[in-house]
């Protein structure tokens, strides 16, 4: 083991503990560490900016897409059109947190189908969350069962994910999810068994309504709703965003451009004088300035992460230190810990580790797309729990909740969920030990 990866495997730890300790804040964790961790390793100055640089480059579009979107849908509360949508869903809801957490997996299946994780949570979460708070759900259950719905859902065979997996190992996407097929099916009835069980906890920690809150609450469903910068706009605010949602999940505009254009037509419909637009925006500042701070720590983190290749080294050195013993049963093994390396080593556990277990395995009779598929869709599910990518950012950012309060609050049952998902593959005959 290099003395590169020991800096990284301490680097780990440290942010790891920074986190949960809430010494500081993520951004300025996220770019405390690897700095640091750059210098230790004996990198210059130069260099480091470099891979800052780089850093900045990958996570740009989602810090783009981070601040716009919750400018959007900042101005979709202040036009009252999300207290419109609570009306209608709880009309149907009732006083059922089980039936919220259902709908809410529901949703977030609908919107993965395009493969796009960023979608499912700009469509899902600012759906789901004023009805979570008006129930007194707490956010970290929304964050779990939208990202494991995501998670399942990224085992189609046109998820970017799956694609990106099954190409490092030369085998085919269509053939990995035909293999996952059984598993998919579980897990989806697996989750949707999950929310029950979210919902027992989070009824005895006091989510739902007592009976006289839930005649307050249809009392004032039915009282006229208020819409504080008007009828007109609220009506194209909704219409336009019901556009949008089509036109991103039909695979028909990037999100990018979609939030951006969008951000500026309802600043122009919702705001008639840039002294208002100005003023929408001082109130949203310290939001959008917060999360944006977080993305630029990320950004840090995934250049020096991307320019040390040290998380790569550690895949390798993995791989190649693996006791000839643990040979025939290192598939399962690796689905056990499948989560958790998701969680640390990123995307280098499918393109470091995968290519160099492959080769020992086949050998002893296991297939490469079972050993993909099955390795893959166990670590998929824990990704928005990734400390090295930027896409959960943007479901934290919309959700209004901290790194370590998600990580606390899923950590275990995702964990728990991955290894429900190699049980019944082993039961089943799909995985042997």
């Amino acid at each position: 083991m290099t003395v590169n990866i020991i800096i990284t495997l301490l680097l780990m730890v440290f942010i790891i503990v920074m986190l949960f300790q809430n010494v500081s804040s993520p951004g300025t964790i996220f770019m405390l560490g690897p700095i640091a961790a750059c210098a230790l390793m004996g990198y210059s100055p130069k260099e480091i900016n470099g891979f800052i640089g780089s850093g900045l480059q990958s996570v740009g579009g989602t810090l783009f897409l981070m601040v716009t979107a919750v400018l959007y849908f900042g101005i979709l509360h202040e036009a009252g059109v999300f207290k419109a949508l609570v009306k209608f869903v709880m009309g149907f809801l009732g006083n059922r947190v089980s039936g919220t957490l259902a709908v809410t997996a529901i949703i977030s299946f609908l919107t993965q189908l395009d493969g796009s994780g960023a979608t499912t949570a700009l469509c899902t979460i600012p759906t789901m969350k004023p009805i979570f708070e008006k129930e007194h759900i707490r956010k970290e259950s929304l964050l779990l069962v939208e990202s494991l719905a995501s998670g399942i859902f990224c085992l189609l065979p046109w998820a970017p994910g799956l694609v990106e997996a099954s190409s490092y190992v030369g085998v085919e996407a269509y053939d990995v999810f035909l293999f996952l097929i059984p598993l998919i099916v579980f897990s989806v009835i697996l989750l949707l068994l999950l929310c029950v069980f979210l919902a027992v906890l989070e009824k005895r920690r006091g989510a739902g309504l007592t009976d006289e809150e839930f005649i307050q609450v249809k009392a004032e469903l039915d009282e006229k709703l208020e819409l504080p910068l008007g009828t007109k706009a609220a009506v194209f605010d909704g219409v336009f965003t019901l556009v949008l949602m089509a036109l991103l999940l039909a695979g028909k505009l990037p999100s990018n451009v979609g939030f951006g254009f969008g951000l500026a037509v309802l600043l122009l419909v919702n705001f008639h004088s840039g002294k208002a637009q100005t003023e929408y925006m001082k109130r949203q500042a310290y939001l959008a300035l917060n999360m944006a701070f977080t993305m630029l720590g990320v950004a840090v983190l995934v250049g020096v992460n991307n320019g040390t290749n040290a998380l790569g080294d550690l895949a390798v050195w993995i791989s190649q230190n693996i006791p000839a013993e643990l040979l025939g049963h290192l598939p399962v093994f690796l689905c056990l810990l499948s989560m958790l390396l998701s969680i640390t080593l990123g995307s280098a556990k499918n393109s470091m580790i995968l290519p160099a277990v492959i080769p020992l395995v086949t050998p002893l009779g296991f297939d490469s797309v079972q050993v993909v598929g099955a390795v893959f869709a166990t670590g998929v599910i824990s990704a928005n729990l990734s400390l090295f990518n930027a896409s959960p950012y943007l479901a934290l950012g919309l959700a209004g909740v901290d790194m370590k309060d998600h990580l606390k609050y899923s950590l275990l049952p995702v964990y728990g969920f991955s290894l429900a998902m190699t049980a019944f593959m082993l039961i089943t005959g799909m995985l042997s030990f």
